[in-house]
């Protein structure tokens, strides 16, 4: 068996089910698509090049975000799109990381709230900031935020990382930016506006809800805030879109998947990024993996402000202000398309010439629909 995630996965699941866990729908259905991606279950194309005769059949992906196969067509084409939006003014990551005691709140029955809570007090925190006399004074401002609930051992630390320009519109709707490409916001509004906000929603929370009891000291804290200057932000575009369709961990970091133990590699961040080993329990790895599966429905990517696509013609101007060139005509037409697949468009591995698709095996869960009854088809023809 081959040392990759889904490997791994799939070896230990039955053990890990074997112990009963409490899954909730969400970690079930993400178990279910990992155990069947591209396998006969999910059905598959018959794909043939005309020129030496080659056939190659294929199954379909799951594309399920918690996947571990499935999502690199979705990233590229997200870092591309991402890209192509930048201003030309400088750009910051800030990352806001939640005090440990809180993190229980994402494991109740009120875990999409508190992921919402979480996002929104972030977001707050850089509209204060960044309308702060010490900053840009910018009262329009747009920026971007990711979510991550993984380290590098793949336990449980959600932080959002945000993808600010250093631009915005001030009150009298003037196109202002940073002065210096080192700085953006004091860094105690950022923490004290971010905590603050969190504290306040949470208590808005419904009473009824068995929430865990919180240790009043946390509110005391500096909470996590961290401020990078990352100049273009072509490199923060494109570090932190290797993670917005991507899992926790990748093939690379997986070193050997045995009986019962797995073994990857991590970067020991408090020590120069050394790279380290851990090996553990299967059962532990799949544990700490499903700990990152996001309740259905949730965004774990979010644009604000100016960086929303609803703002677009906002965002030109700035752009425009900022010496980056204006887009006009069908220059402006959304950005560019989605790449498709590239399993869509599969080339023959003797010859490389483009094959085609000869039949679709269609999914087995997928269940044909039954006709409607007669008496149905004479009413509507009556």
């Amino acid at each position: 068996m081959g040392a990759t995630v889904i490997a791994a996965l799939r070896r230990f699941l039955p053990e890990f089910l074997d112990g009963a866990p409490g899954l909730n729908s969400a970690q079930r259905r993400a178990l279910w698509a990992i155990k069947h991606c591209r396998t006969s279950t999910m059905g598959g194309h018959l794909h043939a090049c005309e020129p030496c005769g080659t056939r190659e059949f294929r199954f379909h992906s799951c594309n399920h975000r918690s996947c571990p196969q499935c999502g690199r067509a979705a990233t590229a084409a997200w870092v591309q799109r991402q890209l192509a939006r930048r201003l030309g003014a400088p750009c910051f990551m800030v990352t806001f990381t939640l005090p440990a005691q809180l993190r229980p709140l994402f494991f109740t029955p009120m875990a999409r709230e508190v992921y919402a809570l979480f996002f929104d007090a972030a977001a707050h925190a850089l509209r204060v900031a960044l309308a702060h006399d010490r900053s840009l004074r910018a009262t329009t401002s747009g920026f971007t935020l990711l979510l991550h609930t993984w380290n590098q051992r793949l336990l449980f630390h959600p932080h959002l990382h945000a993808i600010v320009p250093g631009a915005g519109l001030d009150p009298r709707h003037r196109v202002v930016t940073v002065s210096r490409a080192s700085y953006l916001a004091p860094k105690a509004v950022l923490r004290t506006a971010f905590r603050q906000r969190f504290r306040q929603s949470l208590a808005q929370l419904p009473a009824t809800q068995d929430l865990p009891t919180i240790d009043p000291r946390v509110w005391q804290r500096d909470w996590g805030v961290k401020l990078q200057p990352f100049g273009d932000g072509q490199n923060a575009i494109k570090y932190l879109g290797a993670y917005v369709c991507r899992t926790a961990i990748g093939d690379s970091r997986i070193r050997s998947v045995t009986d019962t133990h797995v073994t990857f590699t991590w970067k020991d961040r408090a020590h120069g990024n050394a790279i380290r080993t851990e090996t553990i329990t299967g059962v532990e790895f799949v544990a700490r993996y499903l700990r990152h599966v996001l309740p259905r429905g949730l965004k774990a990517v979010r644009h604000y402000g100016f960086c929303h696509p609803a703002a677009a013609a906002q965002r030109e101007r700035i752009a425009f202000h900022t010496g980056m060139p204006l887009r006009v005509g069908a220059a402006a037409a959304e950005l560019p398309p989605v790449p498709p697949p590239a399993a869509s468009i599969p080339t023959c591995p003797c010859c490389g010439h483009p094959m085609k698709c000869l039949f679709r095996l269609p999914p087995t869960w997928a269940r044909p629909r039954a006709p409607p009854p007669v008496t149905t088809i004479i009413a509507s023809v009556a």
